[in-house]
């Protein structure tokens, strides 16, 4: 007898960050000046639930020492960006 098994994987469902106008502003305006933050994932493949965040200033880069989940990646992302943005225009 043979039994045919499925591997069921379990994806993480990382939602896209949320583009509202003034975060497009504060994101392009850093770019423009060498400023990239990005997430990295935790470990290899589809399972992974946590990322760290990776800030980029121009070829400088500096890891997060916590990690974040799917509900707080990009909540904090946005909130690095701004705090970027608003440090070098005020």
């Amino acid at each position: 007898m043979v039994v045919n098994t499925v591997l069921m994987i379990k994806t993480v469902n990382w939602k896209p960050p949320p583009w509202s106008k003034e975060y497009r502003k504060i994101y392009s305006w850093c770019l423009k000046h060498g400023i990239k933050i990005y997430p990295v994932a935790t470990s290899k493949g589809e399972k992974n639930k946590n990322c760290y965040i990776e800030v980029s200033v121009n070829g400088k880069t500096t890891l997060s020492p916590k990690h974040y989940g799917v509900s707080e990646l990009w909540p904090k992302i946005f909130e690095l960006y701004k705090f970027y943005y608003d440090k070098r225009t005020n």
